[in-house]
């Protein structure tokens, strides 16, 4: 192992409620666990790319891409409850044990973000690896900034989350708010490993946001996604 070498981790289970059997489902010629791969593939900062999986079937699939699957994921790992965390630390956890390979970072890929490439994984890296900081992650513009966002009272009445006192006159002063994308979430192995393994969710540490646009960043959780990422596709030049 080389000093500073990430890994891309693409954690990619055979349940899926939301869409059943999602990762392999049929997306503009190819299976969606395919875009992944081919973009984490061709990424200069990852230099090795893992798929972690319960399913042999994915499992196939994901070495015909051209992915690593050392190992299928227990059980336990793969239930609509296991936490991210838990599923990184087992990767790392295998990896060391049986080949004494630890990584400095890990490039956790989400498969169903089939819409970034390359350049945007190595952007985050890049910008992890100078930040100093626990992580990085994808983050793109909130649509609609958040000074013009109202809730609704129990009574129905319409109340500013910003009063409108302190809300800047011009649009242009507004600050820019965004939003996590799942597309890259990079960080140091050690950090990982120190993550609580029962927490729902992995919390990154003192984080640095690498802005990508929401096309890159469209994350794939319902079935009519599929249809909105395949007309993404064809608008792409």
């Amino acid at each position: 192992m080389k000093p500073g070498e990430v890994l891309g981790l693409i954690p990619a289970r055979g349940g899926s409620k939301g869409i059943p059997r999602k990762n392999l489902l049929w997306l503009a010629g190819r299976p969606l666990l395919g875009y992944t791969i081919e973009a984490a593939l061709g990424a200069r900062t990852l230099k090795r790319v893992i798929v972690s999986t319960d399913d042999a079937e994915i499992a196939g699939v994901a070495k015909q891409c051209g992915a690593e699957v050392p190992f299928l994921r227990p059980p336990e790992y793969a239930t609509d409850t296991a936490s991210s965390i838990s599923v990184i630390h087992h990767a790392l956890s295998w990896l060391e044990r049986n080949e004494g390979y630890r990584p400095r970072g890990v490039a956790l890929l989400a498969p169903t973000c089939p819409l970034r490439g390359a350049a945007q994984i190595d952007g985050t890296v890049e910008l992890w690896r100078a930040s100093g900081l626990d992580s990085a992650v994808t983050v793109y513009p909130f649509e609609k900034n958040p000074y013009a966002v109202y809730t609704r009272q129990p009574d129905g009445r319409l109340v500013e989350v910003f009063e409108m006192a302190r809300r800047p006159q011009r649009r242009q002063d507004l600050p820019p708010y965004f939003t996590h994308s799942q597309a890259v979430m990079v960080s140091s192995a050690d950090y990982l490993a120190s993550v609580d393994d029962s927490a729902p969710v992995v919390h990154w540490g003192s984080s640095v946001g690498f802005e990508i646009d929401r096309v890159s960043g469209f994350d794939i959780d319902a079935p009519t996604d599929l249809l909105i990422a395949e007309a993404l596709m064809r608008q792409s030049p």
